[in-house]
């Protein structure tokens, strides 16, 4: 895309710097490659020769994790589903991938999508991470991938001028009941986490002090003689 906005200066003044906007492009296609496992994903710079987001067609969508986000992160994943069908009203169907107690990383990754959409939900990303604090050592941030669907009505996508952020029809029972899924699945994975061991030699110097007696020289009346 060329001269995007080139006819509105206010909004050309609000991009950044392309660097910027790159990184946000690669986070955005490597969001939806993990969703979309049944197309294939390719964003390369202009200029470079390596694609920084590469996925192929897999009916497996943590290997498409493995590919987009790496083997470090794969390996240390657990599946969780929940669902719900009452007469109260909360149906809804929950399915994705949560980081284990061997997973440790700085920044929590929330990848949701609702009904097939990428959104954003505040309420349901502290929740999460209020259960790895409480649960794993040191408060390490998660990985969560997590696919929703549930009745197009239940979903409120006017609370942001973007759109990118929703609110649902239920929403508190919604998210106790993943909330608690969630603490189900760390406890039982905290109880067989693993530590890499590395064996340390320690060797103990011993310091030798030497005292020396140096002759006390004869210093005039009324001077006082320097400590050392």
């Amino acid at each position: 895309v060329e001269n995007l906005f080139y006819n509105m200066i206010a909004r050309r003044k609000t991009l950044q710097n392309s660097a910027d906007d790159y990184g946000k492009i690669v986070d955005l296609l490597s969001r939806m490659a993990i969703h979309y496992n049944n197309v294939s994903f390719s964003c390369r710079k202009h200029g470079a020769v390596k694609a920084d987001v590469h996925s192929v067609v897999s009916p497996s969508r943590l290997d498409s994790i493995r590919s987009v986000y790496g083997v470090s992160v794969a390996k240390n994943l657990m599946k969780v589903e929940v669902s719900s069908c009452d007469s109260s009203g909360c149906t809804f169907d929950m399915e994705g991938f949560i980081s284990n107690s061997n997973y440790v990383a700085k920044k929590t990754i929330l990848v949701l999508f609702i009904n097939d959409r990428l959104v954003e939900c505040s309420a349901l990303k502290r929740a999460i991470e209020i259960v790895y604090a409480a649960t794993l050592p040191k408060a390490s941030k998660p990985f969560v991938y997590m696919s929703i669907n549930l009745p197009r009505e239940h979903v409120d996508i006017n609370i942001h001028p973007t759109k990118k952020e929703v609110s649902l029809l239920n929403q508190e029972i919604i998210i106790e009941m993943i909330q608690s899924e969630v603490e189900v699945k760390l406890r039982n994975a905290n109880d067989t986490r693993t530590f890499q061991e590395q064996k340390v030699e320690y060797i103990q110097s011993t310091l030798t002090s030497q005292k020396s007696d140096s002759p006390v020289s004869q210093k005039p009346s009324g001077q006082k003689t320097q400590k050392v």
